[in-house]
C-alpha cells in the first residue's frame, strides 16, 4: 500500500499542475483515515472487521492521482515522460522500504530468529515487488496465521502497486498517444476495471488468498481510480461551481457511510467479499475522494491539519506498523494484548514514520539519492573531524554506529542457517499423523463401534451416528475439526483416542471449518462428536456457532475448545465460547486456556503451538470432557 504523498517527488510538473494538487489537501486526510483503519484491523479490534478494505482505499487513491499526474504531465508536454515517473516513484517508495527491510531483518534476528527461513523468501518478495505473488502461491492467508504473524506480510499491496507503477505507465501513454477521444479512453478504464472484476468472480474458490493477492483479480481498486482520473480530473474537480460541490459533498458522506459500513461488516473470508466487498468499496471509496478533492465541506473536513500530517506520512505509517504487531508480544511478552499494548501498537510505528519522513524520505525526495548521500557524508566527516578536537561533539556519530549495528545484524541474518526449519519439519509431521486418522482405515476400517463414521460414510450411517447412546464416547465417534493448535497435539490425541477423524490445518480460521464441516455433513461423515478447536487465527462469532450447530444437527453433540494465544482477539474467543457452551445443552466447552496457562513452557517457540508434553495435557483435557457425554 502506498499513496502518493504531496510534495517534492512531483517537482517535474508544471507549475499549473502542483498548483492543482495544492488545492488538494483533502486527498491527505483520505489517507490517513485509510491507514488507521489498516492499523485497527491489525490490531485486531473487532468493531472493524473489515478494516483491510483501506488498503482498497489507498488503491484508488492512487490510482486516481498516478493518472491524473501522468495525464496532466502528457497535456503540457505531449508525453508522459516514464523515465522521470519512475525515478520519482524509485525516490518515494525505496528508501523508506529499505530501512523496514534492514530494520526488520535485524529485528528478527535477534527476537525470532525461527522466522528468518521464512523472512529470508519474503525479502526476496520484496526487493523484487513480487510479494503477492510469493505468499499467494504459498497459499500464505493474509486473514490469520499461525505463532508469529510473518512481519512483512503486509508488503503484498506494495507489490500490487509496483507492478500497476510499471505497467499502467506503459498502457496509458499508448492510450494517450493513440486514442484522441476522451470518452474512449475513459470507457478503456472503466472496461478494464469491469474485467479485473469479472475475473475475480469467475475464479473463486472459498480460500481467498489467491484471490485477495493477485494482482489480476485486485486491480481493480486501482483501475477504478484511474477511470475516476479520466472522468474527473483533479483540475477539473478542483474548480467545479458550488452547487457541484455540495453534491459532491453529499456523495462523498455517501461514500463515507459505505465504507464504514463495509469496514464493521465484511470479514477477509466474507463469500460476499468476492467481488461485492471489494467492488463496494472501492466506488465508495472513489465517492470519497471526488469530494475531498473539491472545494467543499468533505475535503475542508479531510484538510483537518492532524489527519493531514498523518496522511503525508502514512506510506511509511503502514511500513512500519506490521512489523511492530508482529514483533511487539515477543517484547513485551505474550499476555501484552491489552489497551497499553494497543497504544504502543499505534504510537511507535507513528513515532517511526515520522522519523523515516523526516531523515530518510523527505530529504531524498528533495535533493535525490546522490546529493542526499553526499549531504550525509560529508556531514559524518564534519561531526568525526569535531570529534577529534572534542569527543562531546562526536555523540552525533552514534547515530550511524547504531545503522552500521543494524546493517549487520540483517547481514548476518541474511546469511546464517534459517532457524525455521525445524518448526516446519514438526509442521509435516504433525500434518502426516493428522492425514493418517483421515485414511479409510484410520477413519472407518478401526471403528469398533456401528455409531461411528469414516469420511466418506453412507448417508444412513452418518444418520445412526447421530442417534443417542449410554455407551462411552470413543475416538471412533469423534470428527475433530482444527487450526494449528489441535495439529500439533494430533500424535497426542489420536493416541488418547483411537479411531478419531482429525482434519487438523495450519492458520485455519472458524469460516474455513465451517466450510469444512458442511463437507463432511454432505458426504455423510460427521461422527456423534464434534470437536471443534478454532480460533486462534481470528475472532469467532456468535453467528458462526450458529451455523456450526445448524450444520452438524441437533442431535450431535458440538465440542469446543477455547484458546490461549497472544492475539487481541483471545478473550473475545473465549467469552464467545462460554457463552454458547451455556445456552445449548449439547454444547460442550473444552477449557483449555486455564490447563495450559500455568505451563507456557510446554508450548513451542511460536508460544501457541503444544510441544509433545502439552499435547498430552492438550489430548487429557479433551478426553475428560468426552467423558461426560453419554
Amino acid at each position: 500500500m502506498n499513496a502518493p504523498a504531496r510534495g517534492p517527488e512531483d517537482g517535474a510538473r508544471s507549475a499549473s499542475v502542483a498548483g492543482r494538487r495544492a488545492r488538494s489537501a483533502g486527498l491527505d486526510g483520505v489517507r490517513a483515515l485509510a491507514v488507521l483503519a489498516v492499523m485497527a484491523f491489525h490490531e485486531g479490534l473487532s468493531a472493524v472487521p473489515g478494516g483491510f478494505l483501506g488498503v482498497d482505499v489507498f488503491f484508488v487513491l492512487s490510482g486516481y492521482l498516478i493518472t491524473d499526474l501522468l495525464v496532466a504531465q502528457f497535456s503540457c508536454g505531449g508525453r508522459v515522460g516514464l523515465r522521470g515517473f519512475w525515478v520519482r516513484r524509485a525516490r518515494r517508495l525505496l528508501p523508506a522500504l529499505g530501512a523496514v527491510l534492514i530494520s526488520v531483518t535485524a529485528a528478527v534476528t535477534v527476537l525470532e530468529p525461527d522466522q528468518l527461513g521464512g523472512l529470508r523468501r519474503a525479502l526476496l518478495g520484496a526487493m523484487t515487488f513480487s510479494s503477492n505473488w510469493s505468499q499467494g502461491g504459498a497459499r500464505q492467508p493474509y486473514f490469520g496465521s499461525f505463532g508469529p504473524p510473518p512481519p512483512l506480510q503486509h508488503l503484498w499491496s506494495l507489490a500490487i502497486e509496483e507492478q500497476f507503477y510499471l505497467i499502467w505507465p506503459l498502457a496509458l501513454a499508448i492510450i494517450l498517444a493513440r486514442i484522441q477521444r476522451r470518452r474512449l479512453r475513459v470507457a478503456l478504464a472503466w472496461t478494464g476495471a469491469a474485467v479485473s472484476v469479472v475475473v475475480l468472480a469467475l475464479i473463486y474458490v472459498p480460500d481467498p488468498s489467491r484471490l485477495y493477492y493477485g494482482t489480476d483479480t485486485h486491480a481493480s481498486a486501482l483501475l477504478i481510480g484511474a477511470a475516476l482520473a479520466l472522468t474527473w480530473p483533479l483540475a477539473r474537480l478542483a474548480a467545479v461551481s458550488r452547487g457541484a460541490a455540495r453534491r459532491l459533498d453529499i456523495a462523498g458522506m455517501a461514500g463515507l457511510a459505505a465504507i464504514a459500513w463495509a469496514m464493521s461488516h465484511f470479514s477477509g473470508t466474507d463469500r460476499a467479499l468476492y467481488p461485492f466487498g471489494l467492488v463496494f468499496a472501492a466506488l465508495a471509496a472513489a465517492a470519497v475522494v471526488s469530494a475531498a478533492a473539491a472545494p467543499g465541506l468533505i475535503a475542508a473536513m479531510l484538510a483537518w491539519r492532524p489527519l493531514r500530517w498523518l496522511g503525508v506520512r502514512s506510506y511509511g505509517i503502514y511500513l512500519w506498523h506490521w512489523p511492530v504487531i508482529a514483533l511487539f508480544p515477543v517484547v513485551a511478552g505474550p499476555g501484552a494484548s491489552g489497551l497499553e499494548a494497543r497504544l504502543a501498537e499505534t504510537a511507535l510505528p507513528i513515532a517511526l514514520a515520522a522519523a523515516s519522513w523526516r531523515w530518510i524520505e523527505e530529504p531524498i525526495l528533495r535533493q535525490g539519492f546522490r546529493a542526499g548521500l553526499r549531504e550525509r557524508g560529508t556531514l559524518i566527516g564534519r561531526t568525526y573531524a569535531a570529534g577529534l578536537r572534542s569527543p562531546v561533539r562526536a555523540l552525533p556519530l552514534a547515530v550511524p554506529a547504531v545503522i552500521l549495528v543494524v546493517g549487520c545484524t540483517a547481514g548476518y541474518g541474511v546469511l546464517i542457517s534459517p532457524g525455521g526449519r525445524a518448526l516446519q519439519l514438526q509442521i509435516g509431521a504433525d500434518a502426516r499423523i493428522s492425514a493418517a486418522t483421515r485414511t479409510t482405515r484410520g477413519a472407518a476400517a478401526h471403528s469398533p463401534h456401528p455409531l461411528a463414521g469414516g469420511s466418506r460414510a453412507p448417508a444412513n450411517v452418518s444418520r445412526l451416528s447421530s442417534a443417542p447412546t449410554t455407551l462411552p464416547v470413543t475416538g471412533s465417534m469423534v470428527t475433530a475439526i482444527g487450526d494449528s493448535v489441535m495439529l500439533a497435539a494430533a500424535p497426542e490425541l489420536s493416541a488418547a483416542l483411537p479411531g478419531i477423524y482429525i482434519d487438523a490445518v495450519v492458520s485455519r480460521q472458524m469460516s474455513a471449518g465451517l466450510a469444512e464441516v458442511q463437507t463432511l455433513a454432505k458426504a455423510g461423515g460427521l461422527r456423534r462428536v464434534v470437536l471443534v478447536g478454532l480460533g486462534t487465527n481470528a475472532a469467532v462469532t456468535r453467528r458462526q456457532i450458529s451455523l456450526l450447530r445448524a450444520e452438524i444437527g441437533p442431535d450431535r453433540w458440538l465440542v469446543l475448545v477455547n484458546t490461549h494465544e497472544a492475539r487481541p482477539w483471545q478473550n473475545e474467543v473465549d467469552r464467545t465460547l462460554a457463552r454458547a457452551a451455556r445456552h445449548d445443552r449439547r454444547l460442550l466447552l473444552v477449557d483449555w486456556h486455564p490447563a495450559i496457562d500455568n505451563q507456557t513452557s510446554l508450548l513451542r517457540q511460536d508460544r501457541v503451538r503444544p510441544r509433545s508434553s502439552a499435547g498430552l495435557l492438550y489430548a487429557r483435557v479433551v478426553k475428560a470432557v468426552l467423558e461426560t457425554i453419554r
